[in-house]
């Protein structure tokens, strides 16, 4: 067991190889193989090593974990189980359906606060897009979509739509939500308006869903509509993407 700034980390450690860049900043990020030494990522989700244990300058042999509990920095909110990614700056967030799983959180927090981490090293976060057409004329408030159950463990991630026959008339609008069960999911409210369904093939995102988005096997997902104008005409594509719990 190590003790580092106080912190506990145990498990397979790498200290051979030295930072490529003034790591002196960067205790606790997430780090990749480069070359002859090591980098931070360069892109959000992509596949690392582990997570730097101390604060090498460029050029000095750094200290990076690869397995096990570590402490880790996160890049914005996370809760306990979440499964982690990367961003670019080497902060651990919680990913989303195609980026790199290096964990799993020990303990949540918030952005730029140290928790820990399990690492697992699971690969890409496996996930699908459930796709449900609609004709906007027969939105009215109340459910769209009532008590689909998909039959497995997971997390509702984003909302989309994407616009599939364009909308002619003016002043129209509704805002979707979701749910699971009876309890609404935390964001992700989805305002369709008569401005953002044309031209054809405009995806319209709804806003970050935050909290309230993991749902079981016997869970049911819907989605409802309210403060509708009724529409004329129109139609989209409403996508849910959702990531499995593995």
């Amino acid at each position: 067991e190590n003790t580092i700034m106080g912190y506990n980390s145990i498990g397979p450690q790498l200290g051979t190889l030295p930072a490529n860049a003034d790591f002196s900043s960067s205790q606790f990020r997430a780090v990749v193989r480069s070359g002859a030494g090591w980098a931070l990522p360069s892109v959000q989700g992509q596949k690392v090593s582990g997570i730097l244990q101390d604060a090498p300058e460029s050029g000095i042999v750094a200290l990076v974990q690869t397995g096990d509990v570590s402490p880790c920095i996160f890049g914005g909110t996370v809760s306990a189980g979440d499964a982690l990614t990367v961003s670019s700056a080497g902060k651990l967030i919680a990913a989303t359906v195609g980026e790199y799983v290096l964990g799993r959180a020990v303990e949540g927090g918030a952005a730029d606060a140290i928790g820990s981490m399990l690492i697992t090293h699971e690969g890409p976060l496996p996930g699908c897009v459930l796709s449900y057409q609609i004709d906007l004329a027969r939105i009215a408030d109340g459910d769209v979509l009532t008590t689909f159950t998909p039959g497995i463990k997971g997390k509702i991630l984003k909302f989309s739509a994407a616009v599939n026959t364009v909308v002619t008339t003016g002043s129209k609008a509704s805002t979707l939500n979701l749910e699971i069960g009876t309890t609404n999911v935390t964001g992700g409210a989805l305002a369709l308006t008569s401005a953002n369904c044309t031209p054809l093939g405009a995806v319209v995102d709804a806003s970050a869903i935050t909290a309230a988005n993991t749902f079981g096997a016997t869970d049911s997902i819907s989605i409802e509509a309210s403060s509708t104008t009724a529409f004329s005409e129109g139609s989209v594509n409403l996508l849910i993407v959702i990531g499995f719990d593995t």
